[in-house]
């Protein structure tokens, strides 16, 4: 007899904020900074396929109720509708991409727990000096393409 293998799935829970962790905030990212946006939820490491995600506003809060359901969509989505051999591994993964910050759930991992460091990307703010710095033309004005 075939076993039928068991689909991923998260339900609310209790997530060791001293271990390792996802954590979700919500906020806009071209606005305003991490520390700025809203903890929404933790997520922990899955047992048998079960992700626990652990709620830090009040889902039954009407101020609450888009990011609920903004987080609700991603984690779907992340850890179960994707369909990844190893959604916990991917979800770290997506802690660091362009995505995540184009999103307004953002997700941060925690190797270490809460006191650790924060692996997660990030919008660089650049001064004009520094963008001259870096990105500056070394060329000489209108000579971009022609052979010297």
């Amino acid at each position: 007899m075939k076993r039928e293998l068991q689909e991923w799935r998260w339900k609310d829970g209790v997530v060791d904020s001293h271990g390792k962790h996802i954590e979700l905030r919500h906020g806009d990212a071209g606005k305003s900074t991490y520390e700025n946006w809203h903890p929404i939820a933790r997520i922990g490491r899955p047992k048998k396929q079960v992700f626990p995600v652990e709620w830090l506003i009040a889902a039954d809060s009407p101020e609450n109720e888009s990011m609920i359901i903004e987080a609700r969509q991603e984690l779907d989505f992340y850890l179960v509708e994707k369909g990844e051999p190893d959604p916990w591994a991917y979800a770290k993964y997506h802690c660091n991409t362009r995505a995540n910050i184009y999103s307004r759930v953002h997700w941060s991992y925690f190797p270490n727990g809460i006191h650790g460091e924060r692996h997660a990307s990030m919008v660089i703010r650049l001064s004009s000096e520094e963008v001259a710095l870096i990105f500056e033309d070394t060329e000489e004005p209108g000579t971009r393409g022609q052979k010297k």
